[in-house]
C-alpha cells in the first residue's frame, strides 16, 4: 500500500539527520538535465531492427540484438552519440544534492550528476569498475557507484544482455558493496522504474535472509491509473524488495516533495552563534548557564546544533552539548553536535569565511544569536557574529536573537 506524503517526510527526515541515507538515481532521474530515459536511448535501435518498444521491453535484450546484427563498436559509439554532453542544468538534481546523501547509486550512463556536484564545488569519487574501490576515500568525499559503467569508458559499460549475464564476475566487489549499503542504509530512489533484474535481485536476495528485519527503502513515482496491473506492481515491491512508494500525480510533484524534505531537514538544523572577548564574572556565568540550558533544550528536542566556535561562548556550548549527549550515550556526537570552526587571518581569510557562513547557515533553518562583541585586536570591519546575523537575513531565516540581561 502506498505511503502518505507526510509519512515519507517524517521517516525520511529522521534517516537524513542521523546520516543513514543513500540516493539511487534512475534514468529518469537525468531526464531533468536534458539527458534520454532507457525508452528513448534504445528507441533507435528498435527502429533499426524492425521491433516495437513497450513497458515490458527487456532493454539488455534489446542491446544485445542490436550488437549481433550491427556490431558491439556501433552499439557503443550510438550510446556515446547520445550521452556523452555536458548537459547537467537541472532543478531536481540540484533538490536532490541538498539533502546530503553521502553515497549516489546510478545505473546511469552520463555525468549530470558528477557535473552537478563539480558546480558546488563539491568533490567526488567517481567508481565504476571493481579496481576503483582501492582509490575511494569512503568519508572525504562523495561517492558516485555507476553500476552500468560510465560514457568514459565505452568498453566498460553495461549494457547488453552478455555484459548483465558476466555481471557477477566483472562487478563482484561492486555488488558486495551495494549489498552492504542496501543492509545498512536507507535508499531514495529517484527516476528509477525497478524494471530490471540487476538491483531487484540485491534486494530479494537481503530480504529473503533477513525478512521483516530487512531495511525499508523509499521511491517517490508518477501514479499511473489506467494500468491495471500497476496497484498490483506497488504493492509486490514493497513486499517483496522493502520498498515504501510515494505516488503523485504529475512528475513535476517530485521536485516539490524534495524540496519540502530538504525544507524540513533544515528546520532540525539550528545554527548558534555568538561570541565575547571582555571577561567579567557575570558575563561569564550567565554564558555558562545559557549554553547549558540551551544545548539540553536543543538536544533533547532532536534538534542538530550547529557551531562556529565563537570565543568563550562558542567552547561553553560545545562544552555543554558534549556533556549532554555523552550522559545521554549517544556515541555520534558529530550527527548532532556539528562544529565547522570559521578561522585564519591570512590574505583572502575573510572572503573564505563568509563563503563558509553561506554555505553553512544555508543547510540551517532557524539561527541563533547571542552576545556579538567585537574583537578589539580584530582588523575586521565587523564581527563574525554581526556577518552571520546579516547572512542569515539575507537566506530568510528564522532568527532568534537572546539579549545579555545585563
Amino acid at each position: 500500500m502506498p505511503i502518505d506524503k507526510e509519512q515519507f517526510l517524517k521517516q525520511f527526515v529522521k534517516q537524513a539527520l542521523d546520516e543513514r541515507i543513500s540516493l539511487f538515481l534512475g534514468a529518469g532521474g537525468s531526464c531533468d538535465a536534458g539527458y534520454p530515459n532507457w525508452a528513448d536511448l534504445f528507441a533507435p535501435f528498435a527502429r533499426d531492427l524492425g521491433t516495437p518498444i513497450n513497458e515490458s521491453t527487456d532493454y539488455y535484450r534489446l542491446a544485445q540484438y542490436y550488437s549481433n546484427s550491427f556490431g558491439p563498436g556501433e552499439l557503443r559509439k550510438r550510446i556515446n552519440e547520445r550521452i556523452n554532453r555536458n548537459n547537467f542544468e537541472s532543478q531536481l538534481l540540484e533538490e536532490l544534492i541538498d539533502i546530503g546523501f553521502t553515497n549516489v547509486w546510478t545505473t546511469n550512463f552520463d555525468n549530470a550528476i558528477e557535473l552537478n556536484y563539480q558546480k558546488r564545488d563539491i568533490l567526488t569519487n567517481k567508481v565504476f569498475r571493481d579496481s576503483d574501490f582501492s582509490n575511494i576515500d569512503i568519508n572525504k568525499r562523495i561517492n558516485i557507484f555507476k553500476m552500468n559503467g560510465d560514457v568514459t569508458n565505452l568498453e566498460g559499460i553495461v549494457a547488453t544482455q552478455s555484459d548483465y549475464e558476466k555481471y557477477a564476475d566483472t562487478h563482484r566487489i561492486m555488488l558486495m558493496f551495494f549489498k552492504r549499503e542496501l543492509i545498512s542504509s536507507t535508499f531514495l530512489f529517484i527516476g528509477y522504474s525497478f524494471t530490471d533484474h540487476l538491483v531487484l535481485d540485491c534486494l530479494s536476495e537481503i530480504t529473503r535472509y533477513l525478512g521483516y528485519s530487512a531495511t525499508y527503502h523509499y521511491t517517490i513515482m508518477k501514479n499511473n491509473p489506467k494500468d491495471p496491473y500497476f496497484k498490483h506492481f506497488v504493492e509486490d515491491i514493497e513486499q517483496r524488495y522493502h520498498i515504501r512508494v510515494l505516488l503523485v500525480d504529475d512528475y513535476k510533484d517530485i521536485q516539490i516533495i524534495l524540496n519540502e524534505l530538504n525544507s524540513r531537514i533544515r528546520s532540525k538544523r539550528v545554527f548558534v552563534s555568538g561570541a565575547f572577548s571582555s571577561f567579567t564574572s557575570k558575563i561569564e556565568e550567565y554564558s555558562h548557564n545559557l549554553s547549558r540550558n540551551l544545548a539540553s533544550s536543543l538536544l533533547e528536542n532532536d534538534y542538530r546544533i550547529v557551531n562556529g566556535i565563537g570565543r568563550r561562548f562558542g567552547t561553553h556550548l560545545i562544552g555543554y552539548a558534549n556533556e549532554y549527549l555523552a550522559k545521554q550515550g549517544v556515541k555520534d556526537i558529530e550527527k548532532h553536535l556539528i562544529v565547522k570552526p570559521f578561522v585564519g587571518n591570512t590574505q583572502g581569510a575573510a572572503e573564505e569565511k563568509y563563503r563558509s557562513r553561506k554555505k553553512v547557515i544555508g543547510q540551517c533553518g532557524t539561527a541563533i544569536f547571542v552576545f556579538g562583541e567585537m574583537n578589539e585586536n580584530s582588523s575586521a570591519t565587523k564581527s563574525g557574529v554581526m556577518e552571520e546575523f546579516e547572512i542569515a537575513c539575507e537566506q530568510h531565516k528564522t532568527i532568534i536573537p537572546i539579549a545579555y540581561p545585563g
